[in-house]
């Protein structure tokens, strides 16, 4: 900034007088800077109109065309046998499946139970006797029957003998279960718990601790002693149940993938191991059974499990010997005989799910027309219609303000921030107002929505046909002119009559490439993309810098700003000429002043 002492010589307030004849410079270049904010103004109001009939645009895209109309719903008549789903593809009317035999995968079972030594028993010296009460916290601990825990509290007493202990348990135990659950034997100085119940389902049976009670130790038990296999606990742990094999540092392969037991693994640990991997099974044990089954993931005539060599699989009674192969569905679907390696089946756009075998006559499909999905959309298109309408109608009637131009940088350093905002959206008002491109949209939105399809039956050529009709007028109200509404009955019954002609409504293609033979959304599509581009090459898009300049607008602002750049250089120096004429001006009377003063002083006095 250039520092400017003057007036000292004179006294003028030379900055004030050269402030005062700038303001009257400068009005032509706050006339330019104010077109030039209109224009911008004008340039942001298209682009803002633009994204809005490009989302409606959009949202036309696909439904113009009638393939993308294409839902269907269907049912079984016994999803419990067989369940159903469908495309758009599926033809719609009544389907019968008979299932003589579902598709199963290759699947293998231990030969026998895996416990080798099934025990759940502990030492009890009753020699001196054996005081049990509450009062010194050793009549207490947990028994879980199948998953089930609960704690056993035997009754206080002193017991001399195995007989008085064994019922004193055994009554405590079947007071937790109920009778015949579980039996209790104490002989010799042996305790014994057994699960009670067919020998080839005996549930699982453990014990642990109860915190703060010494019931399971003075009983001879250990917390985690269990009747079967614990699948939980570490494999080395448990060697005593699979015949003393200690499995630490083993391999087994299954189809392939080779797998080997850590010193920290257990069953559950390894298991979950193998159906994450690639051998494509799912191993699982059943601690009812006390045995290990695998099954393919895949099911089909294809579908295998091959054990290779291992101790694992020795230990868990596997081999390749007691295999069961997969084998393929067979279905029969409208009469056609089929053999399927899935239970699932995909036909002519509709699936089936195969969940039993049906006796011989089936399970009906049906397949119809998803004429909910065709209201909803054409209801979604009425309301994106009306929200652009809204927008146009706004845009195009909006008042002008010609009192309420842009501000000027020292008009608003006068103002507040509230009162800059009120008058610059006064100063923005009906900045389209009238505008040709968007009167061109709107009144051929209006003639698409209103004219008939010359090429289509008399009962779906027109929305009106369908319920589709325009919004009653009021007087003076501008924004909701043109607007649609729905007659819902009338649309859901024209559907449910028809519901490819009211499709065909919308999606109808000119095989003359006739505008006037063209659907209601081709129409649509066609005329809002003609006006976005046409907005585009007026505005742009605001996109990029190069783009900003390569529209009509674009060319106009630019040239403005060079108008602008030029006069702000001009009145550059004119400024600085003026504060030269006026410090020449200072410099003379400060001379003059001077002289006067000399002459005065050589006056006699």
């Amino acid at each position: 900034m250039v520092m400017r002492i003057a007036g000292l010589g004179s006294g003028m307030d030379i900055d004030s007088m050269v402030t005062k004849i700038m303001t009257a410079e400068r009005a032509p270049l706050d006339k330019l800077n104010q077109t030039d904010q209109k224009l911008t103004w004008k340039a942001q109001a298209y682009r803002d109109i633009n994204v809005k009939m490009s989302a409606f645009r959009d949202s036309l895209s696909s439904l113009r065309f009638g393939s993308n109309w294409a839902k269907t719903t269907s049912t079984s008549s016994d999803s419990s046998k067989v369940g159903v789903s469908s495309t758009g593809a599926a033809t719609t009317g009544t389907h019968k499946i008979i299932v003589t035999k579902l598709a199963a995968g290759a699947s293998a079972v231990s030969v026998s139970a895996v416990t080798q030594s099934t025990s759940l028993q502990g030492t009890v010296d009753l020699s001196a006797g054996r005081a049990i009460a509450a009062a010194s916290n050793n009549n207490k601990f947990n028994l879980s029957l199948n998953g089930t825990t609960k704690t056993i509290a035997i009754a206080d007493g002193n017991y001399a003998s195995g007989n008085g202990l064994e019922s004193a348990i055994q009554s405590a135990v079947d007071q937790a279960f109920g009778a015949n659950q579980v039996k209790v034997d104490l002989s010799g100085g042996t305790l014994k718990l057994s699960p009670l119940g067919d020998t080839n389902f005996l549930p699982q049976l453990s014990v642990s601790a109860v915190n703060g009670n010494t019931g399971l130790t003075d009983l001879g038990l250990t917390a985690g002693q269990s009747y079967k296999l614990d699948n939980t606990a570490i494999l080395s742990s448990q060697a005593s149940k699979l015949g003393g094999v200690n499995l630490t540092g083993t391999s087994f392969d299954i189809n392939g993938q080779t797998f080997t037991i850590g010193a920290n693994d257990t069953l559950n640990s390894v298991m979950a191991r193998v159906n994450n991997s690639a051998a494509g099974v799912n191993m699982y044990y059943d601690s009812i059974t006390d045995k290990i089954s695998v099954t393919s993931k895949s099911t089909g005539d294809t579908a295998q499990i091959n054990f290779g060599s291992g101790a694992f699989l020795n230990t868990f009674k596997l081999d390749t010997a007691v295999v069961k192969n997969g084998n393929n569905a067979i279905a029969s679907i409208d009469g056609i005989n089929g053999t399927y390696a899935s239970n699932t089946i995909t036909s002519n756009g509709v699936t089936y799910t195969l969940n039993s075998q049906t006796d011989a006559s089936g399970v009906s499909i049906n397949v119809n027309q998803d004429t909910d999905s065709i209201y909803n959309a054409i209801s979604d298109f009425v309301t994106k219609y009306n929200d652009l309408m809204t927008s146009l109608n706004t845009k195009l009637n909006e008042p002008i303000y010609r009192s309420f131009q842009p501000l000027t940088d020292d008009q608003k350093k006068a103002m507040s921030d509230t009162d800059i905002k009120n008058w610059e959206d006064k100063a923005k008002s009906g900045t389209l107002y009238r505008d040709s491109n968007l009167q061109q949209l709107r009144d051929n939105m209006r003639q698409i929505a209103y004219s008939s399809i010359g090429t289509l039956p008399s009962n779906t050529n027109a929305l009106f046909q369908v319920g589709i009709t325009g919004q009653s007028y009021t007087l003076g109200d501008s924004t909701n002119a043109g607007k649609l509404q729905i007659d819902s009955s009338k649309l859901k019954a024209a559907i449910a009559s028809d519901p490819q002609g009211v499709i065909n409504l919308f999606t109808n293609q000119s095989l003359t490439n006739k505008t006037s033979e063209q659907g209601v959304f081709q129409q649509l599509y066609t005329s809002s993309s003609t006006t976005i581009t046409n907005i585009i090459k007026t505005a742009g898009s605001g996109s990029d810098a190069y783009d900003k300049i390569s529209n009509t607008l674009g060319h106009q602002i630019s040239d403005i700003n060079i108008k602008i750049l030029t006069l702000q250089n001009k009145l550059s120096t004119k400024e600085d000429n003026y504060y030269k004429m006026f410090s020449k001006m200072d410099n003379a009377i400060s001379n003059s002043n001077a002289q006067v003063g000399w002459l005065q002083g050589m006056m006699p006095k």
